[in-house]
This record gives structure tokens, C-alpha cells and sequence, in this order.
């Protein structure tokens, strides 16, 4: 028979930020998955400037000559050829978001992972020979890295379903979302030094691919797909995670049952609430994509920093990220657990925050710095490190609460949208590099403003943070043991 948590058993089960907590240790397991990988995927945005020739490039292409270039790259790539290079594993990514999310919420994200970072390593491992060897086959290997990214995100909001309480979700959620961050913020700095080391770029890529190999032996050892067959998790805690977890199938404490058969396609991808949700992610994904690949040309070509100081400022605003998300985070739960604001005016505000004031940082890192005063920059860079994770709050919040049952489907769905966003930045910077245009780097700052502003006003109108009628188990479903449809629907709430 099932029963509620009683307060009691709560206090007898660990707290989540406890030493003897085992889902903290796979909320930080599953962040670590998310920074590994996008580690793996970034280590290009430092990395090339130090595997092509400068100088080469001068010559045979005519590119601008930077002061300060510190590469002794060998390679000849021309800039739109760098360009495709950068869109590759977004092509990969793409592919995977058509199956990620079925795959992470009807089968287990366990496997789904553990394949995913390891193909993702074995690609990695080889990029060195294959750059050096052959372009189309470097560009097929970080298509294939991208495929078994894709993967990783959507597995771990399936796996997220399996292991966090609902009164625990939003805490831990945020925690485990950081990973992508945390990559973005540690990639420019270890692969700026790994370049000046005797081995040169190539220890960028065997670096990260080694500690992904290693990984993937902690995952597979400690890790499971639900508390109940973890053999390394307290029992009070088992059965604290058992009782209190509801799973997709709508029976509680039946873990290890699959997920939903029937999906609401139509208002996954429809919904007039999850659009405004995906345009947010649109946005999100464009300002971040230039930031991580184009910051860095942005500084060297308009700016004149050199590999050192480019590493040092294009670090910045991702550490703030990684830092001030989880503030925001705590922030958000905070208001609307002190009830200062609703939970729809507090994910409206937030992600306002985050659009708007994103919005204005990207105009001014253009407009304000100079090559004669390159660190004006600075206080923009805060700016937009400091504010444009306040998004946490906003769209991320909505999309872990209004379908829950579909979570693993609706993060695939939204990075897809991402995806496309991010393919089509690279795209952009290519085509403007195609027609050699002096201001390239202010259309792509100015786009990302516009669709910044665009968004927010759009989640303004729109968004919801309530589950939707759609997305609620019907009652024949719901009811179990005496428990009511309204009851069971206000505990995925």
C-alpha cells in the first residue's frame, strides 16, 4: 500500500546538502557529465588560435596579422573552413536532439550517458591525428562528439526524475544544469595553458578525453538508475527517496517502471506556454554560442589581446555564470517561499532580468571598449556574467514544472530549438566573414540583443510556471490506493 512521508521520516532521511547524502552525490556526478562534455566540445574556442598559423594565414588568405599571436600552429585553415569546424558538433547535437528525449524518458539514462561520454571521448582522443591528417575527417569526429553529446542533458533530466524529491527538484536542478557552465568557464584558461606546454594544442584534446575515460569508471561504478538498486545509498535514505519519488508511471515507488507510452506531441511542441519557453532558449543559446566562439575573435581581432589575456577575460563572465546562477537560484526559491512574490511573477522577473540586461551588456561590449582602451570591456563583461544567469529562475524554472512527466522529451525538444540557434551563429559569422564585413562582430552582438529582447517580452506574455492541463494524469490514472487525481497531480506540481 502507499503511503506519504511523514515528517518524521523526513527528518530521519539525510538533508540533500548533508556529507552521507547519495543524491548529492549524483546530482554532482551528473554536473560533472555536463562539464565534461562541454569541455570536450569547447576546447576549440582557445584551442584553434593555437593549431592554425597566423602568419600562414596572413599570407595565403589575407587575414589580419594580430599583435601579440603567441600560436605556432601548423594548420592552414582558412576562416570559413574554422567556422564549419566550430558548427560540427552542433550538425552532431542536432541529429541527437530527434531522439535524445524519447530515449532518456522511456529507457535507462544510465546506459544512455555512459555511451554518450564515451563516444564523445574516443572522438576527442582521436581529434589530434585527424587535424592533423585529414579536415573532413576531423569535422566527421566532431559530428559524431556532437551526436553523443546530445544525449547527455536530456538523460540527465530523465535520471534528475529518478532520484530528486519533488520538494528537492529546483535546489538540485540547478546544481546539476551548472555543468555546462562550470565547462565553459574552466575550458578557456586550461586550454590557453595546455597550448604553451611542449605538447602543444594536442594535450587540449587528450587532456579532457582522458578525464572523460576516467569518468566514465566512477559513473558506471556508483551510479544507478533509481535509489532502489544503488547498492551504495543508506537504507533510511532508500526509502525515503522510494516514498516520497513519483515516478512517470504514476504509481509510486514503482522505479523501476518505464516511462510515459503516450505523449502529447502536438503541445510539446506547440504549447503556446513552452514556445515562449523555447524562444527564452533561442535566445540563451545564440548570446551564448557568440560569447564562447566569437568572444575570443571578437578580443583578439578588435582588441588586440593576446592568448594569455584572452583566456583571462574570456574566463570571466563564464565563472560568474557558474557562481551567480546558483544565487539566482536560491534567490528565486527564497522570494517565493517567503512568499514576497508569486512563483509566476518571480520566474517573469527573473527571466526579464536576464533578457534585458543581457540585452544591454552585449551592446556595450561592442560599443563602449576600444582597441586604444581595450578593458572597458571589463565592467560589461560582469555585467552580462552576473545577470544573464538569472534566466535559472525564469524559462529553466518554467520548463522543469509545467509538463514534469515529460521532462526528459520537453529539455530534447528545447534543445533542439537551441541547436538550431547555435548552428546558425557559426553559420552567420561565416557568411560575414564570407563578405568580409568590418563590423561583423556588432550584427552578431546586436542579433543576440534583439533576440534577447525579443524573448523576454514574449515570456512577459506567456510564460507559466503551473503544470498544464495537458500535462496532468487523468484521474482513472491518478487514483491509486484511495489517492485522488487532485492529489496526485498537486505532488508533480
Amino acid at each position: 500500500m502507499t503511503t506519504k512521508v511523514s515528517p518524521s521520516d523526513r527528518k530521519k532521511a539525510p538533508r540533500v546538502f548533508s556529507f552521507h547524502s547519495y543524491r548529492l552525490r549524483i546530482c554532482i556526478l551528473m554536473m560533472l557529465a555536463l562539464t565534461i562534455t562541454h569541455c570536450m566540445r569547447l576546447n576549440l574556442t582557445i584551442g584553434i588560435h593555437c593549431m592554425v598559423n597566423s602568419t600562414l594565414l596572413h599570407e595565403k588568405y589575407n587575414t589580419t596579422l594580430h599583435k601579440g599571436s603567441e600560436n605556432t600552429g601548423s594548420l592552414d585553415w582558412s576562416p570559413t573552413e574554422q567556422s564549419w569546424i566550430f558548427s560540427a558538433s552542433s550538425y552532431g547535437s542536432l541529429v541527437a536532439t530527434l531522439l535524445s528525449g524519447y530515449v532518456a524518458d522511456r529507457f535507462q539514462p544510465k546506459i544512455v550517458i555512459t555511451l554518450g561520454i564515451l563516444g564523445a571521448a574516443m572522438m576527442t582522443a582521436l581529434g589530434p591525428l585527424l587535424a592533423s591528417n585529414s579536415y573532413w575527417g576531423f569535422f566527421l569526429s566532431r559530428t559524431i562528439q556532437g551526436i553523443s553529446g546530445g544525449f547527455i542533458f536530456p538523460a540527465a533530466s530523465a535520471m534528475a526524475s529518478r532520484w530528486f524529491p519533488p520538494m528537492e527538484k529546483s535546489t538540485l536542478g540547478s546544481i546539476y544544469a551548472m555543468g555546462n557552465a562550470l565547462g565553459g568557464s574552466m575550458v578557456p584558461m586550461i586550454v590557453a595553458f595546455l597550448c604553451t606546454t611542449p605538447l602543444g594544442w594536442p594535450s587540449a584534446f587528450y587532456a579532457f578525453s582522458i578525464a572523460a575515460f576516467l569518468y566514465i569508471i566512477l559513473w558506471i561504478f556508483f551510479v544507478s538508475n533509481h535509489p532502489s538498486s544503488n547498492r551504495f545509498i543508506s537504507e533510511r535514505e532508500r526509502e525515503y527517496l522510494e516514498k516520497e519519488i513519483d515516478f512517470h508511471s504514476g504509481v509510486k515507488g514503482n522505479h523501476e517502471e518505464k516511462g510515459p507510452k503516450n505523449f502529447p506531441w502536438t503541445k510539446l511542441f506547440f504549447s503556446i506556454t513552452l514556445f515562449a519557453n523555447y524562444s527564452c532558449q533561442i535566445a540563451y543559446q545564440f548570446t551564448q554560442s557568440t560569447m564562447q566562439l566569437f568572444l575570443p575573435m571578437y578580443f583578439r581581432d578588435n582588441l588586440g589581446f593576446s592568448i594569455k589575456e584572452n583566456g583571462l577575460y574570456t574566463t570571466l563572465p563564464a565563472v560568474l555564470y557558474v557562481v551567480m546562477g546558483l544565487v539566482w537560484g536560491a534567490l528565486a526559491d527564497f522570494l517565493k517561499k517567503k512568499k514576497v512574490m508569486s512563483k509566476q511573477m518571480t520566474t517573469k522577473v527573473f527571466q526579464s532580468i536576464s533578457s534585458f540586461g543581457t540585452a544591454f551588456s552585449l551592446l556595450m561590449i561592442y560599443l563602449i571598449p576600444s582597441e586604444k582602451h581595450p578593458n572597458l570591456v571589463l565592467p560589461f563583461l560582469i555585467s552580462y556574467g552576473v545577470l544573464f544567469p538569472a534566466g535559472v529562475g525564469g524559462y529553466f524554472t518554467s520548463l522543469l514544472s509545467v509538463c514534469p512527466r515529460f521532462t526528459g522529451t520537453v529539455m530534447s525538444i528545447n534543445r533542439g530549438w537551441g541547436m538550431i540557434a547555435h548552428l546558425g551563429t557559426p553559420m552567420l559569422m561565416t557568411l560575414l566573414s564570407y563578405l568580409d564585413l568590418s563590423y561583423k562582430y556588432f550584427i552578431m552582438f546586436g542579433m543576440g540583443a534583439a533576440l534577447e529582447i525579443i524573448a523576454g517580452s514574449l515570456f512577459i506574455v506567456f510564460g507559466d510556471c503551473e503544470v498544464q492541463n495537458w500535462a496532468k494524469i487523468d484521474a482513472d490514472q491518478a487514483t491509486l490506493d484511495g489517492e485522488t487525481a487532485e492529489e496526485r497531480n498537486q505532488k508533480i506540481a
